[in-house]
């Protein structure tokens, strides 16, 4: 009984593994295979790790900091600067009471800086992504087009062997074969680019990726269309509430606007609170421990005026970055609109040409049975055969081009980690 259950255990274990490795292969699972592979998400990682030590270093900023000394001289009998103990210690800490708003506005700037690293590492992904799905979107539609290549070679191969038999019963001419020998090179020639074209979306997509691709279990994990519905207005809302690059600019600009509040407070004095605890003094001998507490007031303009410099190019450098923002929300705006309506557009174009290649096929099948009956001309049969390819290449690339913007506007509208 035992064994039954541990022979069952196995084998599901093994259908599980074997389910999740043909999951890596769709198109969701070539993009996660990219995110942990990309050296690019791997930096962006590294640059989120350091902000988060930038915000725990900005925290510890509203702590005192503590304060050691020890120094020992040796000087003259005669040097009455230093007729005490040879040897004195301090322990202090110093804690800042008022900065004018400097403390908060690195708090701020920390968390603004936060932010954007952890924007940048969503746009990073997303371009990424983008990319993967381009290289697949190519490789799908060369796929396409190689299956489309290879059923039209096949068929003018047994449309010569059929003319080469009708050359020899002298119902053909030798331009006939001339003919269909030409249109026989030219579908190889597509079919050659299609092969070649198949191949490099393949390598790009490994290289992508980071590891061989099998190119078996990526036929058998073919992704579709990702089904976008809803009304624009709102799918543009949501697109533009969780862009990463919008954020990214927003996140900049509160990291200048708290860089301004920064220089601004260089103008206000600085109230620090510092206490002390002396053993020995130089001046005295065998002196005894004494403690102070002192209330300091300092305040540090910099060189001339150059702190009324520093504060109007925080003004400048903020406002820049606002002027960015909205070109970046304008951009946004458009390449949303743009992926829609070629969405739309490819979608009805898709319908069009898959009912036009029913027909065609129809046609085919119906003349190559009156070819067979002495009622339709042979090259009536090799036209309809490159109008049925002709039809298949324009559906690949119109199904690939439908996949790519579907994917692309879902990662707008739900963002990378929800596809």
């Amino acid at each position: 009984m035992f064994f039954r259950y541990f022979l069952v255990f196995l084998l599901s274990s093994f259908c599980l593994s074997v389910n999740a490795k043909d999951d890596n292969y769709s198109l969701n699972g070539l993009i996660y295979k990219a995110f942990n592979y990309h050296p690019s998400i791997k930096s962006s990682t590294s640059l989120l790790s350091s902000a988060k030590k930038g915000l725990e270093s900005a925290k510890w900023q509203y702590f005192p900091t503590p304060s050691v000394s020890i120094s020992r001289v040796k000087a003259s009998t005669t040097d009455r600067s230093y007729f005490g103990d040879d040897k004195v210690i301090k322990l202090g800490l110093n804690q800042t009471l008022w900065a004018g708003g400097r403390i908060d506005a690195g708090m701020e700037k920390a968390q603004a800086q936060l932010s954007i690293r952890q924007s940048i590492l969503f746009v990073a992904k997303r371009r990424l992504a983008f990319n993967v799905i381009r290289s697949y979107s190519t490789w799908y539609s060369s796929y396409l087009k190689r299956k489309a290549f290879s059923v039209s070679k096949q068929e003018h191969e047994s449309l010569q062997k059929r003319i080469e038999r009708r050359i020899k019963q002298g119902l053909s001419s030798g331009s006939d074969l001339l003919l269909v020998s030409s249109r026989l090179l030219q579908v190889s020639a597509s079919l050659n680019s299609a092969i070649t074209q198949h191949q490099g979306a393949l390598l790009q997509l490994e290289e992508l990726v980071g590891e061989p691709l099998n190119t078996d279990l990526l036929i058998e994990n073919i992704s579709t269309n990702y089904r976008v519905d809803g009304v624009k207005k709102v799918l543009l809302n949501q697109a533009l509430e969780i862009d990463p690059k919008l954020k990214e600019l927003s996140a900049k600009v509160k990291e200048s606007h708290s860089t301004y509040k920064q220089v601004k407070s260089s103008l206000s004095p600085q109230l620090n609170l510092r206490v002390e605890r002396q053993w020995g003094n130089h001046n005295i001998i065998n002196a005894d421990t004494e403690n102070r507490v002192f209330l300091e007031l300092s305040s540090s303009f910099g060189a001339g005026l150059s702190i009324f410099s520093k504060i109007e190019r925080a003004k400048l450098e903020e406002r820049s970055i606002l002027l960015d923002l909205e070109a970046q929300n304008k951009k946004t705006i458009t390449e949303f609109e743009n992926d829609w309506l070629s969405y739309q557009s490819l979608s009805k174009q898709n319908k069009l040409l898959e009912s036009a290649l029913l027909t065609a096929q129809k046609i085919q099948r119906s003349w190559y049975r009156q070819f067979l009956a002495g009622r339709k001309q042979w090259q009536d049969v090799m036209n309809s055969i490159r109008e049925v390819a002709q039809l298949k290449a324009q559906i690949a690339n119109t199904v690939s081009e439908s996949l790519l913007v579907s994917w692309r506007l879902a990662i707008r509208i739900k963002g990378v980690g929800a596809i």
